[in-house]
């Protein structure tokens, strides 16, 4: 049971301008005076709320298209709360993780937040914290998306480049000139400043430093995963 939890002064969920919001916040515990609680709090947000008693509903049901974050007891029957991360992340979904349990455990901290949770907190928490990590939680969710989104939009753009359009990008990443660039790959400088300019046209660069700035997210978004990014961003 969700003890020391007194809720006070929270507005109707039911009523208010915000509840089209299209944020989700899902609760999964297996105790449903806390799962309560957790749904109450997150809806005097005026948040859209999803509960489930059992971490396997959760994953049948979870939509990670919308911005949305997990509130999640850690010890449950069955799957546990850090196994609810581990099977999330060996899926390669990713949502804002809060972890709200009984046990203060350090070491369980720890593997939490390394297993991919953005907080920990006791059930002993006060409401307005917990409130206070759920809105924080949704932000990170949010600027996920949006850099997926990107990362989908810039990995879309560099597949469709020919061979020597990759070439020549790379080459101008590495600060080499037209003319080292035509020698190298072995065409004319006209014909190289022609598939520069069609070059900087498929990217939406205005200048080479436009095309420079393109190759380095190229490179980065290649070697990160939304697991990646949602470290990244949990960690700035």
């Amino acid at each position: 049971m969700m003890q020391g939890v007194i809720i006070k002064g929270l507005v109707n969920p039911t009523k208010g301008p915000f509840m089209d919001s299209q944020s989700v916040v899902y609760v999964v515990d297996d105790d449903p005076d806390a799962r309560h609680v957790l749904v109450t709090l997150a809806e005097s947000m005026f948040h859209k709320t999803e509960a489930f008693a059992d971490a396997a509903d959760f994953l049948k049901s979870f939509d990670e298209r919308t911005p949305s974050c997990l509130v999640t007891d850690m010890r449950m029957r069955g799957m546990s709360g850090l196994d609810l991360l581990r099977t999330l992340k060996a899926s390669g979904k990713v949502v804002p993780t809060i972890i709200v349990t009984g046990y203060a455990e350090t070491a369980v901290a720890v593997d939490a937040m390394l297993t991919g949770a953005v907080t920990f907190l006791e059930k002993s928490t006060p409401p307005h914290k917990i409130c206070e990590a759920i809105a924080r939680a949704l932000s990170l969710s949010e600027t996920l998306l949006e850099q997926k989104a990107e990362r989908d939009r810039v990995l879309q753009i560099s597949d469709s480049l020919s061979e020597d359009e990759r070439q020549i990008l790379k080459l101008v990443a590495a600060g080499r000139l037209n003319k080292e660039i035509a020698f190298e790959i072995g065409i004319p400088l006209r014909t190289l400043e022609d598939r520069k300019r069609r070059l900087m046209t498929k990217v939406n660069a205005d200048s080479v430093a436009d095309l420079i700035r393109f190759s380095i997210r190229v490179e980065e978004f290649e070697h990160s995963t939304a697991a990646d990014l949602l470290w990244n961003q949990r960690n700035s």
